[in-house]
């Protein structure tokens, strides 16, 4: 069983290498045709202002990539960093140190990150309902929290470590590229990163090469969540404020950068360098329609038919069709 897992490791990190790549040519061309075509576009100010404006993107696509590996789904992760973003907001204008306002947020995170998949692997209930709900919860309590209104930030010592700028270059950029390489190593690098594939792959055989599937499928959804908690304070450093209904529009579309990136949405295989050109490739179109004066709506067709297009393509690839 053990030489099967390694083998499955092996053919995972192939298949990854050759999406990153296609992903990335389509990228490095569509830069290119946007780039030619636009004035404005290509420019250090507007290379700066897509990277900024696809951290928190970026960061919910890694914690959602842990989960989607492992077969299962995370709604609540359009909710849960508003939670996080208010109870961090409250503390903060109260007067709370910096460093425990983070902990009780983050411990909220933790919690309903372990709610999420002790309920999903103990009472073995889709996981599609189970954080549907926990996304209601965390949207009610954030109303709560926040007494329903933006609640603002002047923390110096917060704002300066998430949110400022190093000689124009956005702080929030180096915490999504640290964030994005612990993802890499403990998804890519790591005995629980291959116990996760496997899990997602096949659960019943991993059982018999001996993962402990249950612990593997909880700790997915508190890592997910702790990216959650990761998004709502890089957001709230960002915009100074926590609003109830914070990143939840960002949801689909780190979802959307996580499978075009080369994460498997049957589970069994996860791509945290394709998340990260996803999400490039994602914000690089909408900052380029916006540059080019199209409506908004037209970037909700285009990423529709980019999803569509993408899993088609990987859908009758595998069956060999």
């Amino acid at each position: 069983m053990k030489s099967e897992a390694a083998s499955f490791g092996k053919t995972l990190k192939s298949k990854a290498l050759s999406k990153t790549s296609i992903l990335l040519y389509a990228t490095i061309l569509l830069f290119i045709i946007f780039a030619v075509s636009t004035s404005g576009f290509f420019t250090p100010r507007n290379f700066f202002t897509i990277l900024r404006s696809m951290c928190i993107i970026t960061v919910l696509g890694l914690g959602i990539s842990f989960v989607i590996t492992a077969g299962e789904i995370d709604l609540s992760i359009g909710t849960l960093p508003a939670l996080c973003g208010a109870i961090l907001a409250v503390l903060l204008k109260n007067g709370t140190n910096v460093f425990l306002a983070i902990l009780a947020a983050l411990l909220v995170a933790v919690v309903v990150g372990m709610i999420n998949g002790v309920i999903i692997s103990q009472a073995n209930l889709p996981s599609i309902i189970i954080t549907l709900a926990t996304y209601m919860i965390c949207q009610g309590f954030a109303y709560i929290v926040t007494n329903q209104a933006p609640v603002v930030v002047s923390n110096e010592a917060f704002l300066n470590a998430f949110g400022s700028n190093i000689n124009g270059f956005p702080v929030i950029v180096l915490w999504m590229a640290g964030l994005a390489v612990v993802c890499y190593f403990l998804m890519h690098r790591t005995r629980y990163g291959k116990n996760l594939a496997f899990t997602g792959d096949n659960r019943i055989a991993a059982l018999f090469a001996g993962i402990n599937v249950n612990i593997t499928l909880v700790t997915s959804f508190i890592i997910c969540a702790i990216f959650s908690f990761f998004a709502g304070m890089l957001g709230v450093a960002q915009t100074s404020n926590a609003s109830p209904t914070m990143i939840t529009s960002d949801m689909m579309t780190a979802i959307a950068a996580t499978l075009i990136g080369g994460t498997s949405l049957s589970g069994g295989e996860g791509n945290i360098p394709g998340t990260l050109i996803g999400a490039f490739f994602l914000m690089m179109i909408a900052n380029g329609i916006l540059i080019l004066g199209i409506d908004q709506w037209v970037l909700y067709l285009i990423n529709g038919v980019i999803i569509l297009f993408t899993l088609t393509v990987r859908h009758y690839s595998k069956n060999g069709s």
